[in-house]
């Protein structure tokens, strides 16, 4: 009878443990590495922030006879900022579907892009009176309760957004997330189901239809664009 190769089994031991020790150190690697990039994101876009937050300083010191130059490049950064924040958290909910993120740290992640479309919201709203744009905004809240629903009403809003562009400002808000600004936002505008949406003073509560919502946003504008005909 054949005696067994110890040599063999110990060296096949060490190989395995090799290969999934480098496993184990690639995957954290990979995560380090996609954690550092969003932070560095998150980092670019408190900077972006800031920017705009001088720019809306120097404009609030300019004569209104000078403004609507500066007020035009000022809506085309914040919309360019604000198209930037929403790739950011698509990116981020890939990574928590493929699991590649701690919920520690999504959390923490998803807690300052929160704050930065609401940072968006507040410095846009007061852009809108001091240059007086002619434009809509429009705050969304969801959740993964509210299913189909909101997942169709989500389409409907992608869809508005491309055909109005810059003149219509969109900030979704997962009405889930413990985050103690979006329950600020949700007790000043009484949200109290999803999907709830609130188009500068008016609130829709449950499924809004793309014609209803059509017809609503294109309401609001002082001069109808050609989008609405």
């Amino acid at each position: 009878m054949r005696k067994p190769n110890t040599r063999f089994y110990v060296t096949a031991g060490i190989i395995t443990l090799f290969i999934f020790s480098f496993g184990v150190l690639l995957g954290v690697v990979i995560e380090g590495e996609r954690l550092s990039y969003l932070e560095s994101k998150y980092n670019e876009e408190k900077l972006n922030y800031e920017s705009l937050q001088t720019q809306y300083l120097y404009l609030s010191y300019l004569p209104s006879s000078q403004r609507n130059e500066s007020c035009s490049a000022f809506s085309t950064t914040l919309n360019t900022y604000l198209n930037k924040t929403e790739d950011t958290r698509i990116r981020l909910e890939n990574y928590v579907e493929k699991g590649n993120i701690r919920a520690e740290d999504f959390k923490t992640l998803k807690r300052e892009y929160v704050l930065s479309q609401i940072n968006y919201w507040t410095l846009s709203s007061k852009t809108k009176e001091l240059c007086g744009k002619d434009l809509v905004t429009l705050l969304y809240f969801h959740s993964k309760a509210c299913g189909s629903a909101c997942s169709n009403q989500g389409k409907i809003l992608d869809y508005m957004k491309k055909i109005f562009g810059d003149k219509l400002l969109i900030f979704a808000f997962d009405s889930d997330f413990e985050e103690p600004m979006i329950s600020i936002l949700k007790e000043t505008n009484n949200v109290t189901e999803t999907p709830t949406i609130v188009l500068e003073d008016k609130k829709y509560v449950g499924f809004t239809s793309k014609d209803v919502l059509l017809k609503e946003i294109c309401s609001l504008y002082r001069n109808t664009p050609p989008e609405c005909s």
